[in-house]
């Protein structure tokens, strides 16, 4: 092994483990969302508790209520309230909610280096949110299990987050053709799943959201096959359809037959339901796509 080989495989080692013994890299979700999140786990929570939390926080109200009064929700009536967005979406719709809302200022920054488009983590996140509840739903899965798998596609590819400085202060060309995980290990030594599910441990989200995000590039483990399954589904036909990306920049992802198998899937029975999930992320992409952050 040549003596340049070996400084790289340091410096990616020495790389690896500042990400991963550096906690102030990942930055914190506000005090109001942790809190939030937190009385939404309870299943003691009334509606007016919610309200009581967020009247000092108007803007994130506002925010919130513009999302679920989008067409991507697909209502028939105004949500003017809080405690009418948990009438009609639940507690986990609404924690679905809080954090996409939250969560849009971290995808919506430079991922240029990834072949993004401004704004394009984001609009690939939505898509990959959307067509993962609505696959998750398909596939007869619960409420809970669908919005667990929302937040799971919001936030799958939110390593990127921890790795774009460093691409950044290498000087990387923009888009990253090949397998996105071998190259990010190659030249950082570490991969944006692994490095996101470190983002969601920190910010305490559930076990079965980590695993998703940690996975989601990686073949079918012994846990959680259905839900890893939906994820990565959704997340190649957003890579397909060039959702986020800039043309010609959006990395190639298989398609796994595992994963059809495991949701009881064929290609002949794919094909359609493929059909339904693009228009879903569309609508998603169109209605959530300029929400600022």
């Amino acid at each position: 092994m040549s003596h340049s080989t070996l400084q790289q495989l340091a410096q990616q080692e020495k790389t690896r483990r500042e990400i991963l013994h550096k906690s102030d890299l990942i930055p914190p979700l506000p005090d109001l969302v942790v809190r939030l999140l937190g009385i939404l786990n309870k299943q003691e929570t009334e509606p007016q508790d919610l309200e009581r939390l967020m009247q000092n926080d108007q803007v994130l109200v506002a925010k919130m209520l513009a999302m679920v009064n989008s067409p991507f929700y697909g209502l028939n009536r105004q949500i003017r309230t809080i405690k009418d967005a948990v009438m009609v979406l639940g507690f986990r719709g609404v924690r679905s909610l809080v954090l996409a809302t939250s969560t849009a200022k971290f995808l919506q920054r430079d991922f240029a280096c990834y072949g993004h488009q401004p704004k394009g983590l984001w609009l690939h996140a939505v898509a990959v949110a959307a067509g993962s509840r609505s696959l998750a739903r398909t596939c007869k899965m619960t409420p809970d299990e669908a919005e667990m798998l929302f937040v799971g596609g919001l936030l799958h590819d939110i390593g990127k987050l921890l790795l774009v400085g460093y691409f950044n202060d290498a000087g990387a060309a923009s888009g990253i053709h090949a397998n996105v995980c071998d190259y990010e290990r190659s030249k950082i030594g570490i991969d944006h799943a692994e490095a996101g599910a470190l983002v969601a441990a920190k910010w305490n989200l559930a076990a079965e959201i980590q695993d998703v995000i940690r996975a989601h590039h990686d073949l079918p483990t012994e846990t959680n096959l259905k839900a890893l399954a939906i994820v990565r589904l959704a997340d190649a036909i957003a890579h397909e359809m060039g959702t986020g990306y800039e043309p010609g920049h959006a990395p190639a992802m298989q398609l796994l037959p595992n994963d059809l198998a495991v949701l009881g899937l064929t290609m002949d029975s794919w094909q359609p339901l493929r059909d339904q999930l693009v228009v879903a992320m569309e609508e998603a992409v169109t209605a959530l796509g300029k929400l600022s952050p």
